[in-house]
């Protein structure tokens, strides 16, 4: 009989029994393309904006060469996005062989949002993780991937085990917000062995099996992007091509995009995946047939058998673009994946195995580099590092390294609008007027009608300046050709409405600007900090009420904040433990920042007469009781005042709660769990948490014989030493 183990302890010897075959090289498949990480706003066509005069054609003037590109990503561009969520038109600037998109919107490439790939038989993303974007639209993506790994005494001392798997993944985006996908992938196990009665095949096979599913996502123009995914997976066994069984999940996607909330645009990404996955496959195969302990977990492993669980991912990502055009990308992507199994399978339960620390838990960390070689086209490399691996009733073993390739290309058919410049002569200036100009003339009003003072109206296509409007709203535009001119309104710094015009020859046309929704207020900076008497940082927790806001703020350990709040007066409340409190108010200009420094007084001590301390520790005239391992109800007053004793007295830098017990039961765990009881209650009573340390010395320090009752009493003690003491 084999006595398996998990990946945390050395697996077991064999016994004795047919030599084996020795493994094979498991050769990986070929390489399949991994997902551009740089996820971008989509431009659903860039158009050329009309000047305040008509342009010269090149034919006229010799100066510009305008050409559309329906399928080449090579082109001079000219094309900038407005909109970062992808789909409003563009402004067009004039491009000599420049890229102007760069410069506004770093998501843009060559007038279109960034190629992007899919994860590993999904939706867009990185390796794992998936993004909350849905590309270009109308982009079509495919992509091709595999993994592999060898390693000798995986699962069982003396086997040798090797895995190749591979997949093709085509995604599609059909519309704004949306975005298609489906996936094939196979995979081929090798387990070798030392064992004459196995049950299980040399090689084993999962083939053919389907993922599709469907997501929904949006990035908003700050770079944050929210999402979800929902999806179907058909499984096919091992010995023919049709659906066994069927898998179903779902998933909540975030990410966080520096390169548009910086102004600098750093490079840098931040997304994570919260989900839950439906899973059937352990119904592929008849494992309650296998006998063998062995022979079940490593068809378990072959077949790809998991548990229904919850997934979690979290990943950091470099998304840097390279090339005179930024046609060019490369993207350090640093993933960490950590699964929880919600199903408890007995029948793979093995006995004699040391248990791993976390028992339903699958962890693996990915690095790599994924690059855009040329635009649409990517390679990627990365490898997996497994870090926990599940009880065998929860999950398979994880395996400890694997390789990933990828191979993927992305083709946009979004045409792309260039201008590039030719020689030829200047061209003469018209002798004659190119006919009457009109103005717009009106008023920006909020939706009850009411005016708004000091929008910025903008003519996108038509004027590069903008016009503010009075105190009543009102505006008179530049005069214009006749013909429609598009019309944007900004409201601190955010466009809140857009609308078009009719500009009539020698007439001044009268335009009312209703906005659907109140723009939101304009905000400015508070940077604080707080201090001593002598100058020493503090921290601190600051209420602030006004406009709207009624809630308390915490400092960092410094003694610093930061915050983002409306324009107006406010009202703050700053309290710290062992200080008196301090009311302030503060104004907050639009767009403006502040700062404050205030000092604190240090309050006098409260009273506490059942506990005293010097450096040599703490004394309670009140012993400490427990309820279990919780703190009991009678203690609550006597702890109340060891966390008013500590708040009081800073110069108690570092105590230790020690908790001894009796030499009954688990009497080890039964004092860790006392002292972490002890500890959370007094940080829940504004002890400073790192001045708190908790140890249980069970019952290795006893002060009486455990024999009667009243010497177990004197055994069940909780002291408090000082560790550290000073000024």
């Amino acid at each position: 009989m084999f006595v398996p183990s998990t990946v945390w302890a050395a697996p077991p010897p064999l016994p004795a029994g047919d030599p084996g075959t020795p493994a094979e090289e498991a050769t990986p498949a070929e390489p399949a393309a991994t997902p551009d990480p740089a996820a971008t706003p989509a431009v659903d066509s860039p158009v050329e904006a009309a000047p305040s005069e008509p342009a010269p054609t090149a034919e006229a003037s010799g100066g510009f060469d305008v050409s559309a590109d329906l399928g080449g990503a090579g082109a001079d561009v000219d094309t900038s996005a407005d909109d970062t969520s992808g789909g409003k038109r563009g402004k067009r600037g004039k491009a000599s062989g420049s890229d102007s998109v760069g410069d506004k919107d770093p998501g843009m490439v060559e007038g279109r949002r960034e190629p992007l790939m899919p994860v590993n038989g999904g939706a867009i993303g990185l390796f794992y993780t998936t993004l909350p974007d849905v590309g270009g639209k109308y982009t079509f993506r495919f992509r091709l991937h595999t993994d592999f790994f060898r390693k000798s005494d995986f699962m069982y001392a003396g086997d040798t085990h090797a895995r190749v798997r591979g997949g093709v993944t085509i995604g599609f985006t059909p519309f704004k917000f949306g975005e298609i996908f489906f996936s094939v992938k196979s995979a081929a196990n090798r387990n070798d062995r030392p064992q004459a009665d196995r049950q299980d095949a040399r090689a084993g096979f999962a083939l053919g099996d389907v993922d599709f599913g469907i997501k929904g996502a949006h990035r908003f123009k700050k770079g944050v992007g929210i999402g979800g995914t929902a999806g179907l997976g058909l499984l096919s066994g091992s010995e023919r091509l049709r659906t066994s069984s069927v898998n179903f999940w779902i998933d909540g996607l975030f990410a966080l995009d520096l390169r548009y909330m910086t102004k600098k645009q750093v490079p840098v990404r931040i997304a994570a995946n919260l989900g839950w996955m439906l899973d059937n496959s352990l119904r592929v195969a008849d494992y309650g047939a296998i006998t063998d302990g062995t022979s079940r977990e490593v068809s378990r492993f072959s077949l790809g058998g998991n548990h229904s669980r919850v997934r979690m991912r979290y990943a950091v990502d470099f998304p840097v673009r390279l090339g005179k055009r930024r046609q060019f990308g490369i993207d350090p992507i640093v993933e960490w994946a950590w699964d929880v199994s919600t199903v408890r399978e007995a029948a793979f339960l093995q006995p004699n195995v040391k248990s791993s620390p976390l028992p339903r838990s699958t962890q693996w960390l990915t690095v790599g580099m994924r690059a855009n070689v040329v635009s649409g086209l990517h390679l990627d490399l990365a490898a997996d590092i497994g870090m926990v691996s599940p009880n065998f009733e929860f999950g398979p073993p994880q395996p400890p390294w694997q390789i990933i390739l990828g191979l993927g290309w992305s083709f946009d058919p979004t045409p792309v609008i260039r201008e590039v410049e030719v020689p030829g002569p200047p061209a003469p200036a018209p002798s004659t007027p190119m006919g009457l100009e009109g103005r717009l003339v009106g008023q920006v009003v909020d939706p009850a009608g009411a005016p708004i003072p000091d929008a910025k109206i903008l003519f996108p296509g038509a004027a590069s300046n903008a016009i503010l409007s009075d105190a009543n709203g009102a505006f008179t535009s530049f005069r214009f050709p006749a013909g429609t001119v598009a019309v944007q309104v900004e409201v601190n710094g955010q466009v809140v409405h857009e609308a078009t015009a009719e500009v009539k020859d020698g007439e001044d046309t009268s335009v009312t600007l209703q906005l659907q929704t109140a723009p939101a207020p304009a905000t400015g900076i508070v940077q604080g900090s707080v201090t001593d008497t002598a100058g020493a940082p503090v921290a601190f927790t600051m209420r602030v009420s006004g406009q709207g806001v009624d809630e308390p703020f915490t400092s960092t350990q410094d003694g610093r904040i930061a915050l983002e709040l409306f324009a107006g007066e406010y009202r703050g409340i700053i309290s710290a433990p062992g200080f008196k409190d301090k009311n302030i108010t503060f104004t907050v200009e639009g767009k403006g920042e502040i700062t404050l420094r205030e000092q604190l007084e240090r309050d006098a001590p409260v009273a506490t007469p059942n506990v005293s301390g010097n450096k040599s520790g703490i004394k309670l005239k009140k012993r400490i009781r427990y309820e279990g391992n919780a703190v009991h109800p009678d203690s609550h007053a006597i702890l109340d005042e060891v966390a008013s004793f500590l708040n009081g007295h800073p110069e108690f830098q570092l105590v230790e709660i020690g908790v001894h017990t009796d030499d009954r039961g688990a009497a080890q765990q039964r004092s860790d769990e006392r002292a972490g009881a002890v500890k959370a209650y007094l940080t829940g009573k504004g002890v400073d948490g790192s001045r708190l340390s908790a140890k249980g010395f069970g019952a290795s320090k006893p002060v009486a014989v455990n024999m009667t009752e009243q010497g177990r009493a004197k055994n069940n003690r909780t002291a408090f030493g000082v560790k550290k003491f000073g000024g």
